[in-house]
């Protein structure tokens, strides 16, 4: 081993950073950043997903490359209510139509609802969890998987407690 060389060593892992949300427009560049930190999983938790407004342009533009850019790529949106996906997220029902394997959207079983619970997770180190306010206030959680784990447990609990997915197309339409 040549002395003049230092020994390789791994790079260390990126320090958690918190970003505190206290507004609306905060929220919409929360999100974003959460997507576009995702490789292999999103996972997204709402009474009826409305806080994070899934189904913007620019949202659904970013979900898109992300389904896109890995084979194994998943989506899942788990709420406690479907009437805001059939009523006010047309763009997002149109992208489960595109990737309806990559992309799962549930209801929660009424054993274990979703509540005032609202995360967004991107992988496992990600997390924009959002506080039950009338104003936006929450926060983002960046290169934290010990924040992320156990929340992302329970997602896993309550989607394998939750009923089927929602049809891609809903029934009579198809």
């Amino acid at each position: 081993m040549d002395p003049e060389q230092p020994p390789t060593q791994p790079p260390s892992p990126p320090a958690p950073q918190r970003t505190l949300i206290t507004s609306r427009a905060e929220t919409q560049a929360a999100v974003l950043r959460t997507i576009e930190a995702a490789t292999r999983s999103v996972l997204c938790l709402h009474s009826d997903l409305s806080i994070f407004d899934l189904s913007r342009t620019e949202v659904v533009d970013l979900l898109a490359r992300f389904l896109l850019a890995h084979r194994n790529a998943r989506a899942r949106l788990l709420v406690d209510d479907a009437i805001w996906l059939d009523t006010r997220a047309a763009r997002l029902r149109a992208l489960q139509q595109r990737f309806p394997l990559a992309l799962e959207m549930r209801v929660a079983s009424l054993d274990d609802p979703v509540g005032d619970d609202a995360t967004l997770i991107a992988d496992d180190a990600t997390v924009l969890n959002m506080q039950p306010t009338p104003q936006a206030r929450g926060d983002l959680w960046l290169n934290n998987k010990p924040h992320a784990q156990p929340l992302i447990a329970a997602f896993g609990r309550r989607w394998e407690a939750a009923a089927h997915n929602l049809p891609v197309v809903p029934l009579g339409l198809g």
